[in-house]
């Protein structure tokens, strides 16, 4: 299998993959042995998610690399393309596949904390955001969320305390996605090792 890095060339954080390439061309988003990553980054445009600009640190407008990732991703998507998004990346997956984000958490979210998972682990991830995934309305397997916390988070209107997500899989878009940041954890991390069990059993 090969890792595809949409917009900005990364190393594969989890030791899995044969071959990494850069792009930003949706001709190169094809293969039954390619697996699309989406980095992360500035915060994507909330017209992506239909809400208007609140607590987004973005325009209302989708920018340049809004453009060229909902191109790739609707790509990968078109043609049977398994996607990972990283922190950015997770919340731009869980855009298209019709989710939502909450602009804006009370504090923001960094440094390492723990998690919880659907299989009964607690394990350190690293973090740096101030956005994550509404998962309401949208199909979605969740794998992992804050352990014991509960954060207050904004949409454009309204206000509530929820546990955050940190590891979902949407499965009509193929796409796993990551809050934290593996990328900058050590491979060897129980961590990242279970995050790629997770990707191995569903894009292997």
């Amino acid at each position: 299998m090969k890792l595809l890095s949409g917009y900005y060339q990364g190393e594969d954080p989890f030791n899995i993959f044969k071959h990494i390439n850069s792009t930003v061309k949706t001709e190169d988003v094809k293969g039954n042995d390619t697996v699309l990553i989406l980095w992360g980054g500035e915060d994507i445009s909330p017209s992506i998610y239909n809400q208007d600009v609140i607590h987004a640190r973005a325009s209302h407008k989708p920018s340049k690399r809004d453009q060229i990732e909902i191109s790739l991703f609707k790509e990968a998507v078109k043609n049977n393309v398994p996607i990972i998004g990283i922190c950015r990346g997770a919340q731009l997956a869980c855009a298209l596949s019709g989710g939502s984000l909450f602009q804006h958490l009370e504090h923001g979210h960094h440094g390492n904390h723990v998690v919880e998972t659907k299989d009964g682990h607690q394990f350190i991830t690293s973090s740096c955001h101030h956005q994550a995934l509404n998962l309401a309305n949208v199909e979605h397997e969740l794998l992992a969320w804050d352990y014991n916390r509960q954060t207050t988070v904004f949409t454009d209107k309204t206000t509530l305390k929820t546990t955050i997500p940190e590891v979902v899989y949407f499965p009509k878009t193929k796409s796993f996605a990551i809050q934290g940041h593996p990328e900058w954890m050590s491979p060897d991390s129980k961590f990242v090792q279970w995050c790629a069990k997770q990707i191995k059993e569903r894009f292997f």
